[in-house]
Formats: C-alpha cells, sequence, structure tokens
C-alpha cells in the first residue's frame, strides 16, 4: 500500500513562501517595518510571510551559554533569536504583541498568510518557565540542565505539563493572533507525536493552519506536517551554480530524496535562507551571480515543491548579512536597502519582474501546483536541467544552462509547435528539440 502525506491547502501551494529576518530585512529591525512593506511584497505575487523568530530572546552575556556561530559571527551581540526565553512575549527589539497582531492583520488584508517561527527543541538557560519549572528541561543526576548541540538547555518531551505548555503557545497565537501555522525549527529532534497533537489542537481552531518540518523525516509527512525541507536539495544547487557540479546532480538529488518520501510530499525549494547567508561563504547572488539567482528561482518556482524566497532575493540584494547581527551589534554586516533609489536599480528592477511573472506563472496554472515532474533526456547532462511537468492534458517545459558558458542542447523528445514561452533569459530555438542557451539561460514553456 502507498503511503500519502497529508498535504497542505491551497493556500500554502498557491504562491512563494517569502522568509524574512527583521533584524536585516531593514535597517530598522522591527516588525512594524516589516509591515510597511507588506503591500511592495503582495504587489509581487508573494502568497505566505514567513518570520524568523520575533519572541524574547535570553539575553544573557554569558559566553558559555552562546552557540558556535554566536561567537563565530563577532558581532559580541548576547541575543541569539533561537535561544528563547519566553515564548509569549515578543522582543523589544522588534516591537510588542500590538505589533505583531497589527502584520497579521495588514498580511490578511492583501490576501497573504503568516507564520511564525517556533523554536522547540531547545530554551535559553535563564527562561522564567524554567525557574518555575526545572523539569521542563531535560537534567542530569545531580539536577543540573542537559545541553545540547548549541549550548541551550534540552527540553523534556517525556513530561506532560511542558507538552500542555507548548501546546497551549501553539494554540494561543492561532486563536488570539490569528496567525495561519507555524515553521517548526529543528523538527525532527522533537517527538513526532507533539506535532500530529499540536496540529490536531491548532486545526481545531483554524482548520487550515498548517506545520512546516524543518527537517528531513519523511514520515513526518504522513501526519502532523504539511510540507519539509529540502536541505540536500538546496545544497546542489550550490554544487551545481556554484562549485560547477554537473546538473544532472539536480535531478540524482530528486529521484533519491522523493523516492524515499510518502506520496504527494511537500518540499520546500530554497536557496538563500537565514542559516546560508550567515554560514555560507558568499551571498548567492555574487557568488552565482545575477543571472544565476534569476535561473534558480525559476527553477524552484516551477518544479514540484513550494518555493521559499529568502528576503533581498526579490531586489537581486547583495547585502552581507548573518542573522547574529542587529541594529545594536551590526558588527561587519549589513541590512538590506529598501528605499526607493535601490528598488529603482536595474538589477533590482529586472529581478522584481520575474519575480512577479514567476509568482503569476505558479497561481494562474494548478499544472505547476500538482503536475507531475518527469526529466527531460538531452545531451547536455553536465550543464543543462531540464524538466516537464504534465497535468489533466496541460504541459510545462523548463530548460536551463547551469554553467557560465554558451550551451547548445539537443532534446530527445521535441517540444511541441504548440508550445508558448512564458518567460525567458537569453534562449533561443533553433527547432522543437534544439536550442542554445546563454551562460544561465533558461526558458519556460507551457502548451
Amino acid at each position: 500500500m502507498i503511503q500519502k502525506a497529508l498535504g497542505a491547502p491551497y493556500w500554502l501551494t498557491r504562491g512563494a513562501v517569502y522568509q524574512i529576518n527583521p533584524r536585516t530585512f531593514t535597517s530598522e529591525g522591527t516588525i512594524a517595518a516589516v509591515t510597511r512593506e507588506l503591500p511592495f511584497l503582495a504587489e509581487l505575487g508573494f502568497a505566505t510571510i514567513y518570520l524568523c523568530p520575533i519572541f524574547e530572546a535570553d539575553p544573557s552575556e554569558n559566553r558559555a551559554n552562546w552557540s558556535i556561530r554566536q561567537k563565530a559571527s563577532n558581532t559580541e551581540n548576547p541575543q541569539n533569536p533561537y535561544r528563547m526565553n519566553d515564548y509569549y512575549k515578543i522582543d523589544e527589539e522588534y516591537g510588542t504583541m500590538d505589533d505583531l497582531a497589527a502584520c497579521v492583520k495588514e498580511c490578511h488584508r492583501l490576501g497573504m498568510r503568516l507564520l511564525l517561527d517556533l523554536v522547540y527543541l531547545h530554551i535559553g538557560p535563564n527562561a522564567p518557565i524554567l525557574q518555575q519549572h526545572p523539569e521542563f528541561a531535560k537534567q542530569n543526576a545531580d539536577g543540573s540542565f542537559i545541553y545540547g548541540y548549541w549550548n541551550f538547555p534540552l527540553l523534556d518531551f517525556n513530561h506532560p505539563g511542558l507538552r500542555e505548555y507548548l501546546w497551549s503557545n501553539m494554540v494561543y497565537y492561532i486563536a488570539v493572533l490569528d496567525v495561519d501555522g507555524f515553521r517548526c525549527d529543528v523538527g525532527d529532534g522533537v517527538p513526532l507525536d507533539f506535532w500530529v497533537e499540536g496540529q490536531r489542537r491548532i486545526t481545531a481552531v483554524k482548520p487550515d493552519a498548517i506545520l512546516i518540518n524543518e527537517g528531513s523525516s519523511g514520515e513526518s509527512l504522513l501526519a502532523g506536517f504539511n510540507a519539509i525541507y529540502g536541505f540536500s536539495w538546496h545544497v546542489a544547487l550550490y554544487q551545481v551554480m556554484v562549485e560547477g557540479k554537473p546538473a544532472a546532480e539536480l535531478r540524482k538529488n530528486w529521484e533519491e530524496v522523493l523516492g524515499g518520501y510518502p506520496k504527494g510530499s511537500l518540499i520546500l525549494r530554497d536557496m538563500d535562507n537565514h542559516d546560508t547567508v550567515t554560514d555560507w561563504p558568499g551571498r548567492i547572488e555574487t557568488l552565482a551571480g545575477h543571472d544565476g539567482m534569476d535561473l534558480i528561482l525559476s527553477l524552484n518556482a516551477v518544479i514540484d515543491g513550494i518555493p521559499m524566497v529568502y528576503c533581498g532575493n526579490e531586489l537581486a540584494d547583495e547585502a552581507v548579512l548573518s542573522m547574529f547581527a542587529n541594529r545594536f551589534h551590526p558588527g561587519r554586516f549589513e541590512f538590506t536597502r529598501r528605499d526607493a533609489d535601490a528598488k529603482q536599480q536595474p538589477a533590482a528592477q529586472k529581478r522584481q519582474t520575474l519575480v512577479r511573472q514567476l509568482n503569476a506563472l505558479r497561481r494562474e496554472n494548478s499544472l505547476i501546483r500538482d503536475g507531475k515532474t518527469s526529466w527531460l533526456e538531452h545531451n547536455c547532462p553536465d550543464t543543462v536541467a531540464a524538466f516537464s511537468r504534465e497535468y489533466e492534458g496541460k504541459h510545462l517545459w523548463f530548460i536551463g544552462n547551469t554553467s557560465r558558458d554558451t550551451v547548445t542542447v539537443t532534446l530527445e523528445t521535441a517540444i511541441p509547435a504548440s508550445a508558448k514561452p512564458e518567460i525567458r533569459s537569453d534562449a533561443e530555438f533553433a527547432d522543437g528539440s534544439r536550442l542554445t542557451l546563454a551562460p544561465h539561460g533558461f526558458i519556460i514553456l507551457m502548451d
């Protein structure tokens, strides 16, 4: 018997998820600044806004409780957004609970949804809830807390009281703030039955609320989670687009991952995110170039799964970012410029046009949301990624050059003359089976 994934409501699959780290989204670094930009993001066609953690972070300056990455950033910022102090408070760095409520309301007014980021694997060592309920954290024989990989106390999901506390937290933001779901940090590190019950409770309040697993467990997609991260996918994209590995690595990854997942699994297709901009040697915008990022965003938008775009990608942003930098502790890092002049720069204008096209294409075509993916055979496996999508008699084709050289590719099966180009970048057909692609050129056709 074929196991079937839980799936997701239409609103999550109709367009791209847009991830925002408020700290670097603007130089202001607040929820209010995010809210002011929502009309711009809605005009570009984004469907879902996902906010990195905005809850009160542990302010301790004791470096023994800082993560390795936090120390390595050299920002000297004691507040790690993934080391929570209080799940029920908004950190004053970002604003207030009223600011969050206004952001949610504006999202909904504009026809978008909003997700928050839950960090339940671990907690800050000075969290008030641990002072009241130390039994909520895992403990050594002497009563001291057990710390995990990131030097934070691990929460103890064997304790029923902890579970009730966290489930109540989830329901609070759904019921009172009217958020639409959650991205669940290190979701595989928390027992799956906790998430299954959490989903039951939030959907009892809001039937189309969702959970996204920042994890890799296919089992989690059977119950508990509506979608999952594609970690190995963005690694494969990096290897192909930046390190020059064969384009065929993308097909290989796609086949390996989906082959191990339930039917109908939804995978987030991203490139930049708050982790990669912090940890990788540079922005993909500079490592692969603007044309390379155009190709990545286009490929992710039309292959099966759900595209996720990081804040600034819509502006071809090259700022040097870190999740540990904020306006109080910038270190050597920068912030994304969102003034009128920045948005009018040629690269930013070109990218906004592409993003509008991609979001509209996905929104208007169930083929992209629900179609079957088939990889195309051709004579350039090292340099060309090519696949088709098919659904209810309609077809889409994507052919893209992952290399920095011009290539001429011949497809084994010709694309019919009735297929019309929807979006193209430096791609020209000689006939239905042969086309020339400039460096990082691509074409999307539909019939």
